[in-house]
């Protein structure tokens, strides 16, 4: 089961993942990067404990932006307690209507987390970029796993699918991945494969062993095997098969 699922399907007109794969990267603005923050000052926002939200004021969701970031807000707030975090300042989040707003104010298309904020248009699901954006004060500095992060992504991204059933669905399949192969950058992985096990993994590893040991994980400089075994003191194989058996009775729960 997801660490996060959402049952009243809020987000179903919001639901379009995009399966491209995102990482923590800082936005350059340029000789003209005052010119391009200028907007905020004049465009509406609405704010949380933890969010403040910037639209267009012709934006089509403006009615409804206070619901919106307060469901943000929710998703948010969960994924730091997961993460046993604290959000020292407001997350900002610019909620634009086309690329090429994007394009303009931030120099590349919407759908990103990247220097503390969060871009995205209509029609994107908020919960995958919220979750990075938590993971980032878990340790900015930190040259963190590409598995962790997608995990978490995954997890937030898709609330209401069970990354355990996909992921033994692929063992009954003969498509399964085993964990030392998961975790090499190099080696060639079916990319919905891969988000499955990314998935299923993350929320294996903060189950069954809490935020602080994840936490360690995210900041280990060793290698990820390497990392997972000195951590969570227990040999790959041994922690492989522990999985196994955790996202099969996974799941069953649908």
């Amino acid at each position: 089961m997801n660490i996060y699922r959402r049952n009243s399907g809020k987000f179903v007109a919001l639901i379009a993942l995009s399966l491209t794969y995102l990482c923590f990267g800082v936005i350059g603005c340029g000789s003209d990067e005052v010119a391009k923050t200028d907007f905020k000052a004049t465009w509406p926002s609405a704010t949380t404990t933890h969010l403040i939200c910037y639209y267009p004021e012709d934006s089509p969701r403006a009615i409804r932006m206070g619901m919106f970031v307060e469901e943000c807000e929710e998703i948010y707030s969960h994924v730091l307690r997961v993460l046993a975090v604290e959000s020292p300042e407001p997350l900002e989040l610019f909620l634009l209507t086309t690329d090429e707003q994007s394009d303009s104010l931030f120099g590349r298309p919407a759908g990103f987390y990247a220097d503390g904020r969060i871009v995205m248009k209509i029609g994107q699901h908020p919960g995958g970029y919220l979750a990075l954006a938590a993971c980032a004060l878990i340790d900015d500095e930190a040259e963190s796993f590409a598995i962790l992060r997608d995990g978490l992504f995954q997890l937030y991204a898709r609330p209401n699918v069970n990354v355990h059933a996909e992921t033994y669905g692929y063992l009954r399949n003969n498509r399964f991945v085993p964990l030392a192969e998961l975790a090499d950058p190099q080696y060639p992985i079916d990319p919905a494969v891969r988000q499955a096990e990314a998935g299923s993994l993350t929320a294996y590893l903060l189950a069954r062993y809490g935020a602080e040991r994840f936490k360690m994980l995210w900041r280990s400089v060793l290698g990820f095997t390497e990392s997972l075994e000195k951590i969570y003191r227990k040999e790959l194989p041994q922690l492989e098969e522990d999985w196994i058996q955790y996202f099969q009775r996974e799941a069953q729960r649908t």
